[in-house]
């Protein structure tokens, strides 16, 4: 992705992340982005203790059937939604889990994007109100033409100070060079 950056909208990015997600990437590398959760186990930490138990030994048997850590996108707190799926995804078979679990890592990856997008464009934003540079004062706060000067415009040399300036007239007939 870094290669095909910078991407012109967020829509695009996750487009592009999609079809390298799911079409160009192997599954050694699916396998290592599924082995960074530990869902369980943060489920484990805030499950009833009545759910313990069953947690661990659903969260055992999917890493021993499948080969690495449950992956939900269901919140951590909402434990006994969590043992409910991880006790019907242990009877999947390997191909089917592996899809399944791809596509809810792709939504982890997704949100992250999105996350990150928001920031760039954040920085973005903050970097292209700085480089508006100094704000000064508004010339129209002091008094810089007395109210009794005359209409014309006043050449010094190559710099014509302007007095007043009719803008309903083209600069020939404001007599500007």
């Amino acid at each position: 992705m870094q290669e095909a950056s910078p991407f012109s909208s967020l829509v695009y990015a996750i487009s592009f992340a999609r079809d390298l997600w799911f079409n160009n990437s192997p599954i050694r590398a699916w396998l290592d982005a599924f082995s960074t959760h530990r869902h369980i186990g943060t489920t484990i930490s805030r499950a009833p203790t009545d759910l313990i138990s069953d947690l661990c030994q659903f969260g055992a048997k999917y890493r021993k059937k499948f080969g690495f850590e449950f992956l939900t996108t269901i919140d951590a707190r909402h434990s006994h939604k969590i043992l409910e799926e991880v006790k019907a995804r242990c009877e999947n078979n390997l191909l089917v889990e592996l899809d399944f679990a791809a596509r809810e890592e792709f939504y982890f990856i997704e949100r992250g994007l999105t996350k990150l997008w928001e920031r760039l464009s954040q920085e973005e934003l903050q970097e292209e109100t700085e480089d508006l540079g100094e704000i000064v004062p508004d010339s129209l706060e002091e008094e810089l033409v007395p109210i009794n000067s005359s209409d014309e415009v006043v050449w010094t040399g190559d710099k014509a100070t302007m007095r007043n300036y009719d803008l309903n007239k083209t600069p020939d007939e404001n007599q500007i060079d």
